[in-house]
């Protein structure tokens, strides 16, 4: 029977049981956990409990999580692209969740527009659960060589309430209540009526309750006591009703791989993906032997220019060594035009005669000192005027204009250069 299994619900067991049982309170392919397997007509064919690495075959495996290890809840939300939704998603939720949003992986649904609400605002189901059980609970079914395929709370494991009807599961002496169509709430069975369930019934004025699980009778007793009609159903779920469900595997959890991308391993073992595989690694060999050929190409170039500047440099000034051939040819051109009467750019008559027109727009009295070295004319501004931006902007803007470079430092100072020809 289990060859012919369409789907396979796996109700995993509440975190707080795992760590009250000892051991490392987290899932492994030895959790045991209660089972339902659905045909392809949605009939549940099969049912009980197994370790995970045990479970019957299916084409599919959903992990119902328990209904405490997963918050849900409906919020109103401003419109916004998916991008920018799940970056503030945490902000939208974390004033409602007990543990800190930064630890919990959360999953949503946008429900259809209505007609009475704005085009600014959507609404929008949200299940968040923490990431570390959601991740473990994922390991241990790959250990178990499940094929997990989706994930939410057990929450949708039976309807929502309609009318005066109201729906819970109980299994071993707990259930769960379900609300609405995106909150619940769990309760224990002790000897008398659950004060919750007696609670939710009084305010959603329930006349029945629809009992699901294998321990749906275990309610009847204390029908007098909630004030309303316990019917068990004997049956363990709803199969139609996990359709409604808002997914887990979002996000890095899709069932794609992280981000939705396939991960190595699976295409590591995809018959279509290891040619394409093989050709990526040609490839990268041929980028890195280009790269390299580029490289050498490139040095040879370097060491080729090199060369010809040694040699114009040492036939220019055959005693000179070559240590800065660019600032000593600068240096021997400034003597050149000396010589020959002639003025070079960065001589200070010409730097003060353009610090001179520079100076024009400054405030009066706004220079402290002017000095002249190494073809470099530094000039030293007093506090006030050092500290105004729209001062410094005003001359570099003029400098410019007249084929000059105004450089400020952080000492009050500025060195006036000619620019680079």
């Amino acid at each position: 029977m289990s060859a012919a299994l369409h789907r396979l619900l796996v109700f995993l067991p509440p975190q707080r049981s795992l760590k009250e049982a000892g051991g490392r309170g987290s899932f492994s392919a030895a959790s045991v956990a209660t089972y339902a397997g659905i045909d392809a007509a949605q009939q549940v064919t099969v049912a009980g409990d197994a370790p995970l690495s045990l479970m019957p075959k299916a084409a599919a495996v959903e992990l119902l999580f328990d209904v405490s290890d997963v918050f849900t809840a409906v919020i109103d939300a401003p419109r916004m692209s998916e991008g920018r939704l799940r970056l503030a998603l945490p902000g939208l939720v974390e004033d409602r969740l007990l543990s800190d949003a930064a630890d919990c992986h959360l999953a949503y649904a946008i429900e259809a527009p209505s007609p009475d609400r704005s085009d600014s605002v959507m609404r929008m189901a949200v299940a968040a659960i923490e990431r570390v059980t959601l991740t473990r609970a994922l390991d241990a079914a790959a250990e178990a060589g499940l094929a997990v395929r989706a994930a939410s709370s057990a929450l949708y494991s039976i309807p929502a309430p309609s009318g005066d009807t109201m729906s819970v599961r109980i299994d071993r002496g707990r259930g769960f209540a379900r609300t609405s169509e995106h909150s619940g709430f769990t309760f224990e069975l002790e000897g008398e009526a659950p004060a919750g369930l007696a609670l939710a019934v009084q305010q959603l004025q329930v006349k029945r309750i629809q009992a699901y699980g294998r321990y749906a009778a275990s309610l009847a007793p204390f029908a007098a006591q909630l004030g309303a009609e316990v019917v068990d159903l004997k049956r363990s779920l709803d199969a139609s009703s996990p359709s409604g469900a808002v997914g887990l595997l979002q996000g890095r959890y899709a069932a794609g791989g992280r981000l939705g991308m396939p991960t190595l391993a699976n295409l590591a073992k995809s018959r279509v993906a290891k040619p394409m595989l093989a050709w990526v690694a040609v490839s990268l060999l041929i980028l890195i032997g280009g790269v390299n050929a580029y490289r050498w190409k490139l040095e040879s170039e370097a060491s080729a220019l090199r060369e010809s500047m040694q040699t114009a440099f040492r036939s220019a000034f055959p005693t000179e060594s070559f240590v800065e051939p660019v600032m000593q040819a600068r240096r021997h051109l400034r003597e050149l035009r000396a010589r020959a009467g002639q003025t070079s750019p960065d001589d200070f008559s010409v730097l003060n005669a353009q610090a001179v027109q520079l100076l024009a727009s400054a405030p009066l009295g706004s220079l402290a000192a002017v000095e002249y070295r190494d073809a470099t004319l530094t000039l030293r501004f007093k506090p006030g005027p050092a500290a105004d931006p729209g001062l410094k902007n005003t001359l570099r803007a003029q400098a410019l204009q007249h084929g000059m470079s105004l450089r400020f430092d952080d000492d009050r100072s500025a060195r006036l250069i000619p620019n680079e020809p």
